[in-house]
């Protein structure tokens, strides 16, 4: 059993009408009365979710929020909202035609009062109501229902005739105004069972104010401020006149209602003060601008501020204290009258304030002594402190010039921004870095000169008064370098195939990015594919280029040779060697035979001849072919003349593998044949021989001897 949509949208809107009388639902064709109805719904409800979970959820859990709309224009500009004008308030939109609703803004009712000021020579006063562009018939539902003024807390009647509505006429003693300057009223109009207030499209319209005198060509609110702002459900007045106002002097009224319900109880007003919250409806009291919107936590910047009306609310002698996200900004001071912009000077933090956590913010409060207001911003002011968190590059030649990257937070806070490296040790060198870009997150400067190869500490400074330097893990250390050099006395080498590793040995490595080692043959340069590895500012591992000679059984040839580098800062160079180093040495590459697993070890010896030029130990590798070539079958320890010795914890398994995959370096595989017709090596062989020649001599002679001997004997008897 499912409800129709249809019926429970109008449910909900004949609630949100206050129709409680004429609930009913139209179900089977029977007509249930609204306690009744309720009860279905209560009981159907979890029919509804259980039978159409998704149909459910669109009905019962979308919630639209206009109730806080408190006029025809701002509801309708919200869509799913409409404008009760019998009810006077803003409901959530079903879909479903009601009457006296709007739904647009071009069917809004204009509602305007035609006056709100008079004078006492002119009294009585009629509050009368102006309405226009009714395309709903409002009016002519307003002709059929009761209309009534309240003035001073007395309902009076009302009438309705055309598009106005105007109110009883009050006169002086109804005011009770005598000798007054200047005297402000409430007033406003409720229809229906007296519980509907009208409202305003100005809402400070529902006060009037009446003058004592009446000055020819002087407007009565000249040098005055009104503003309406609400809280809830209630609606806060304010009226100040200035003593430049020539009827009423200094003036001041302050008042509160509630803009629902007339007979509700007001909340106790504090005569004498009053704080316009930050809202943008009040035209007449408001901060329009705050520059900037931050600043250091440290204090003493110049915060600006646009107000509108300053020198009124500020009466030209009256005493102005202002509060910035909770600090003091002392010494307000109008440098233009004619834009209502103040300066005022942040104070610094108190002898015993700790740094926050976090950023500390909140609203700019402007309270004028003179009209006991305060006036709160729309916008939000933070006090910051900066943080900075790496820099990029690390290092740079000692000549200066690098673009430094300094990244971090807040780093835009304050006027003025200085970057300065401490270089060194023992005495430090202070080298400037030269801001050239600012930015929220990230500073860009240009290191200056320095005479020392050394790192140095980045020390960021914000207006000559906040020193920041450490990161998140420490200090931030920027190193000059004099470039790399190759050290004295090393030789480099390789294999015609390239691939193998040679160490390099020098200063300077840190700032290297990245480097390739080059060879020159026959006019032809080669290039590594392999790149540099940096260990350390020292020490770095290169790989050798690929040759096309020597072939194998050549002699090594001599060559050419040096290191593309790319530093850290952007720059590329070339890195010779050193003027004792006699070249590379280009060796043909080596050719093995195949191999066999010692009997009496757990070595496996790869032959080949002329082994070990070029290439050490740990370039080569040795895999059993299978289908996976990455795990080695044993580990090379040594290279002989004929040999690659490789140490397996298994050897025996070794003797069932048909082949190994031999590497050297990256580029040059060998797959050899284990040997199976002899299990060991000429070489061996030969001792064997050797040994066995030894062995039938040493008999013969042993045998020859002992026959002398006895021969010998038998002569002696």
């Amino acid at each position: 059993m499912v409800i129709n949509k249809r019926i429970l949208r109008n449910l909900s809107n004949m609630v949100n009408n206050r129709h409680p009388d004429k609930i009913r639902i139209h179900w089977n064709n029977v007509f249930i009365n609204g306690f009744v109805s309720i009860m279905i719904i209560i009981i159907c409800a979890p029919v509804i979710s259980y039978a159409n979970p998704t149909e459910a959820e669109a009905n019962f859990t979308i919630t639209i929020n206009c109730s806080g709309l408190k006029t025809c224009k701002k509801c309708t500009e919200r869509e799913s909202c409409l404008w009760s004008l019998e009810r006077q308030a803003c409901f959530a939109d079903y879909g479903t035609p009601l009457l006296l609703t709007v739904r647009t803004e071009t069917e809004c009712p204009s509602v305007l009062v035609v006056s709100t000021v008079t004078y006492a020579t002119h009294l009585p006063y009629v509050y009368a109501v102006n309405v226009s562009n009714d395309v709903t018939g409002f009016l002519e539902f307003l002709e059929q229902t009761r209309v009534s003024c309240v003035t001073l807390d007395v309902t009076r009647p009302a009438k309705v005739s055309g598009d106005m509505i105007s109110c009883a006429p009050v006169n002086r003693s109804d005011l009770g105004f005598d000798q007054q300057t200047l005297m402000t009223y409430h007033c406003y109009v409720i229809f229906g069972e007296g519980d509907t207030i009208l409202r305003l499209d100005d809402g400070t319209h529902s006060y009037f104010m009446v003058y004592d005198e009446f000055h020819n060509g002087y407007r009565p609110d000249e040098s005055c401020v009104t503003c309406l702002w609400d809280v809830g459900h209630f609606a806060y007045y304010y009226k100040w006149c200035s003593s430049k106002n020539i009827i009423a002097g200094q003036y001041r009224f302050y008042a509160s209602y509630s803009d629902i319900d007339h007979k509700a109880v007001m909340p106790v007003n504090d005569n004498l003060t009053a704080t316009v919250p930050s809202s943008p409806e009040c035209n007449d009291v408001r901060i329009q601008s705050v520059e900037p919107l931050s600043a250091l936590w440290t204090g003493g910047q110049q915060v600006k501020l646009t107000v509108n009306n300053y020198l009124i609310l500020a009466d030209s002698v009256g005493e102005v204290a202002v509060t910035v996200a909770g600090r003091d900004c002392v010494r307000p001071t109008l440098v233009d009258r004619r834009n209502g912009l103040v300066i005022c000077i942040l104070t610094t933090p108190g002898y015993d304030d700790v740094r926050p956590q976090a950023d500390m913010q909140g609203p700019i409060l402007i309270n004028y002594q003179p009209s006991s207001l305060t006036v709160e911003s729309v916008q939000t002011f933070r006090f910051v402190y900066p943080e900075i968190t790496d820099i990029s590059p690390s290092c740079g030649p000692l000549t200066g010039g690098t673009l430094l990257t300094v990244r971090g937070r807040h780093l835009d806070a304050g006027r003025l921004v200085t970057i300065v490296m401490t270089v060194g040790d023992g005495i430090p060198l202070s080298v400037p870095c030269e801001v050239v870009a600012r930015h929220t997150n990230r500073i860009l400067c240009l290191t200056g000169p320095s005479n020392k190869a050394a790192p140095g500490a980045i020390n960021v400074v914000f207006d000559k008064t906040l020193s920041v330097q450490d990161g998140t893990s420490g200090p931030l250390m920027f190193i000059y370098t004099a470039g790399p050099v190759m050290a004295e006395g090393q030789q480099f080498g390789g294999i015609a195939s390239g691939g193998t590793i040679v160490t390099v040995r020098g200063t300077g490595f840190t700032c290297v990015s990245d480097a390739t080692m080059y060879v020159d043959r026959n006019g032809i340069r080669r290039v590594a594919t392999g790149h540099c590895h940096p260990v350390n500012d020292t020490y770095m591992l290169c790989s050798t280029p690929k040759l096309d000679g020597p072939k194998a059984g050549a002699l090594p040839e001599r060559l050419r040779f040096g290191f593309h580098v790319w530093h850290v800062y952007g720059h590329v160079s070339d890195m010779p060697p050193s003027p004792d180093t006699d070249g590379y040495a280009a060796h043909a590459d080596p050719v093995l035979e195949d191999y066999f697993v010692a009997p009496t070890s757990r070595s496996v010896l790869i032959n080949g001849g002329d082994l070990g030029h070029g290439y050490r130990t740990t370039d080569v590798v040795v895999v059993q072919f299978s289908k996976n070539l990455t795990v080695a079958a044993c580990n090379v320890t040594s290279i002989t003349p004929s040999h690659i010795v490789c140490d397996s914890d298994s050897p025996a398994k070794l003797n069932h593998a048909p082949v190994l995959v031999v590497t050297i370096g990256d580029q040059l595989a060998y797959t050899v044949n284990r040997r199976t017709n002899i299990s060991q090596p000429k070489s061996f062989r030969y001792l064997i021989i050797i040994w066995i020649l030894i062995s039938v001599t040493f008999v013969f002679c042993y045998y020859k001897l002992k026959s002398m001997n006895i021969a010998n004997f038998a002569n002696t008897i």
